[in-house]
């Protein structure tokens, strides 16, 4: 009798997380090269986004709102930027922008996502929910993802480590790099690598 009151417990316990995880769903987008998890389907719009130099540059924003939780995603075509280092920058005039917001920056440190780099910060905000952000630049797009949710909930991670970034067929793209950080060449045998 014990042993089917654990069993029941353990399985009331479980159904949660097991609900939470039938919600997420791959989404893909091929115009902008990436595929990301998102809980649920994102409304879409078209912005205009003010780099550190030049002229406003055309983005797009794919959104979901559950309940308290925000996820984003937001993409900047950076090729009307005027110069390389416009390009280069742009992460971290975006990070900086981040920083501007307020609340408690807990994580502030260089990222990457298969071998593309960027930057990552983690914040809690004044109503105590965490913001967690990657902001990743390849191929003249700026990826910002936003993830803003209650303390202790696991969607901020996994929203940040779903992104993938593709190739004009719709290919991911990740990259190996040498000793130094430099990249030798894209990996294309993706079998067997999460």
């Amino acid at each position: 009798m014990l042993r089917i009151r654990i069993v029941a417990v353990a399985a009331m316990l479980c159904l949660p997380a097991v609900a939470l995880a039938q919600e997420w769903t791959e989404y893909e987008d091929r115009t902008e090269h990436f595929s990301i998890n998102f809980p649920g389907q994102p409304t879409i719009r078209d912005i205009t986004y003010e780099p550190q130099r030049g002229g406003p540059l055309k983005g797009r924003v794919f959104r979901v709102q559950d309940g308290p939780r925000l996820y984003s995603l937001t993409v900047i075509n950076l090729a009307g930027l005027p110069r390389p280092s416009d390009f280069k920058g742009a992460v971290a005039w975006e990070a900086w922008n981040f920083r501007k917001r307020g609340g408690e920056i807990t994580y502030d440190a260089f990222a990457q996502v298969d071998s593309i780099d960027g930057h990552q910060l983690h914040i809690t905000n004044r109503d105590k929910t965490v913001t967690v952000v990657g902001i990743y630049n390849h191929a003249k797009r700026l990826y910002i993802l936003e993830a803003t949710t209650p303390a202790d909930t696991p969607g901020a991670i996994h929203f940040q480590q779903s992104l993938i970034i593709l190739d004009d067929e719709g290919k991911r793209i990740r990259y190996e790099l040498d000793p130094e950080g430099n990249r030798l060449s894209r990996i294309t045998n993706m079998e067997g690598i999460c």
